[in-house]
């Protein structure tokens, strides 16, 4: 029985923000990581990466990677990844950011906790898309939105919460679905204007 690993969310963020500082030939590793091939197919299938079983144990202690089963008892993950079962389909409980019509969505301001000094070129509605994102964020990833949530809140310019929404649609992308991600990113498309 070999062991299966899959990208933490710590290794997704890393993939998409390159925040840890993971040197590249690490990257490399952890890129081959997919969640469903045993450690045992990933060095048959990536021979030219050497000492596979002791670095994806590595990546494993340092939290970019985590066990999601072994070869004779292969987990589905795609299930346990959104732990409150949260989707799209299943909006959060908290007061709605986003209303549909139509199948297009249109954006509903909500007011800010908390204020900073905005730069002169600021996008005036910055707080609120970011208080929405956070609020879509944390039901699609449920307990493991901390780290997302924090690289929203730093975003100070329209362009900074842009770029962190398409690096969060990546990570949707790997932890729940491509969908998911797509809807995510039409409803911030209008940052990017």
């Amino acid at each position: 029985m070999s062991t299966i690993y899959r990208q933490s969310l710590k290794g997704i963020d890393e993939i998409a923000f390159k925040s840890g500082g993971l040197p590249l030939r690490l990257m490399s590793y952890l890129l081959v990581v997919d969640g469903d091939a045993s450690v045992d197919q990933l060095v048959s299938r990536h021979q030219n990466l050497p000492s596979m079983q002791a670095v994806l144990q590595g990546l494993c202690s340092q939290g970019f990677i985590e066990v999601s089963g072994v070869a004779a008892n292969v987990v589905d993950i795609g299930q346990m990844r959104v732990s409150n079962g949260a989707n799209f389909s299943a909006p959060a409980q908290t007061q709605p950011t986003l209303q549909q019509s139509n199948n297009n969505f249109a954006y509903s301001p909500q007011l800010s906790g908390q204020q900073y000094a905005a730069p002169a070129n600021a996008f005036p509605d910055l707080d609120n898309y970011k208080n929405s994102m956070i609020r879509d964020v944390s039901a699609l990833l449920g307990a493991d939105a901390a780290p997302v949530v924090n690289k929203i809140q730093v975003c100070r310019t329209r362009d900074d919460l842009f770029s962190t929404m398409m690096g969060i649609k990546k990570i949707i992308t790997i932890y729940t679905n491509r969908d998911a991600a797509e809807k995510f990113g039409s409803r911030y498309a209008v940052l990017s204007s």
